[in-house]
């Protein structure tokens, strides 16, 4: 197909309808929009001479770069070494109408590909289209899921009989595997909990919810109640869970410790959890160990329960397991895996002498950002600390 008609539109045109049966028209019309229509209609397009500014800003030459038609320049003489944008050959018209219906025939023969790569790419593109509008929803769906769990932590921390807290939470995505939080049970006990339920993401997450809301920290009789122990507390919550399950199980570690403020005693329960740790004022953090299997498990689970005496200036730690990757090993690259380690003890311990939970958690955090920079969370992280401050 041409855009200009002369002798060498004839001769070509003549050419491609004897040898290879194909139709060839030169473009005389002077209707752009008939141009336009015409070139849309075929497989390729012929410009002869040397493809000027004027011939690339044709409606022709425009019209056939939209339809990702094969442009071939027909040029007086040897053709350029560097094609104008658009253009998909150029030949010497000394070469003779045989050589250019030869070039034309191959770029026909391809354009049936050419045709099927364009309708494959339109399909991709539509459902790119509708990829991006479900990744939208799924991402605005997530946001909101984030913000309901935030909802379930609680805004402040209640202080109680010289008992302060802080509270460091951290999700590795959108929704976190943890939640914490701390109770004032009474005029005189406090509640201290952390729950991780195994897996990730929103399953996850509404695990969590749904055991925070199963926590029963006392029983009420007609005139009195009674403060359950944290042991008969996640007997409960395992109860709970058990009459829940369905075919799809789902587990989780638990600990839970209450104080008496009176006389500053507390207990503590675990249920697979790691243990508390408990750091005399300028001492080191050590465990507390308890016993208990996952919650969710079996149905005459028994936890066992630890008791100690505070004293003024100590602290106690509940935390998830997410810090034993949350601080890899010294000298560990970024791209490696990383395995569980006790290093996060050793920075814990570093900072064992603030009295102030909440100073303390604000430098736990700073070590936790600094770590991030190098090596993103791969799991929820969640820390309370809890301190007698006289």
């Amino acid at each position: 197909m041409t855009q200009q008609a002369n002798d060498a539109h004839a001769q070509v045109a003549r050419t491609l309808v004897a040898r290879f049966g194909m139709e060839a028209k030169a473009l005389s019309d002077p209707d752009p929009a008939r141009i336009a229509m015409a070139v849309r209609e075929s497989h390729a397009l012929v410009v002869v001479g040397s493809p000027s500014e004027e011939v690339l800003g044709s409606t022709a030459v425009a019209e056939a770069i939209a339809s990702m038609l094969p442009i071939v320049a027909l040029c007086a003489g040897a053709p350029p070494t560097r094609l104008p944008p658009g253009i998909s050959f150029a030949l010497d018209a000394d070469d003779g109408p045989d050589h250019l219906a030869v070039a034309l025939r191959a770029l026909v023969a391809r354009q049936r590909d050419v045709r099927l790569l364009q309708l494959d790419a339109a399909t991709a593109m539509r459902f790119s289209g509708g990829l991006r509008r479900e990744m939208e929803t799924l991402h605005g769906e997530l946001q909101l899921a984030a913000s309901v769990q935030q909802e379930f932590l609680p805004r402040t921390l209640p202080t109680l009989g010289g008992m302060s807290s802080a509270a460091l939470w951290r999700p590795a995505a959108f929704v976190s595997g943890d939640i914490y939080n701390v109770l004032r049970i009474d005029e005189h006990h406090l509640g201290l909990f952390v729950t991780d339920a195994v897996g990730h993401g929103m399953p996850a997450a509404l695990l969590t919810l749904v055991i925070a809301r199963s926590l029963q920290v006392k029983e009420i009789g007609e005139d009195s109640y009674r403060v359950l122990p944290p042991s008969e507390s996640l007997v409960r919550i395992n109860e709970e869970m058990l009459q829940r399950s369905t075919r799809m199980t789902r587990f989780a570690t638990a600990i839970y410790a209450v104080i008496d403020t009176r006389t500053h005693a507390l207990s503590v329960s675990s249920a697979g959890h790691l243990p508390l740790l408990h750091a005399r004022r300028g001492g080191l953090f050590e465990p507390v160990e308890t016993h208990g299997g996952l919650l969710g498990v079996f149905k005459d689970e028994h936890f066992s329960q630890a008791n100690i005496q505070l004293q003024p200036g100590d602290k106690v730690l509940l935390y998830s397991d997410g810090f034993e990757q949350a601080f890899p090993e010294q000298g560990q690259a970024a791209s490696s895996p990383r395995l569980p380690n006790r290093r996060y003890l050793q920075v814990f311990n570093e900072f064992a002498s603030l009295d102030d939970p909440q100073a303390f958690v604000d430098a736990i955090t700073g070590r936790l950002e600094e770590e991030r920079n190098v090596f993103p969370l791969v799991d929820d992280v969640t820390l309370l600390c809890s301190a007698w401050r006289p």
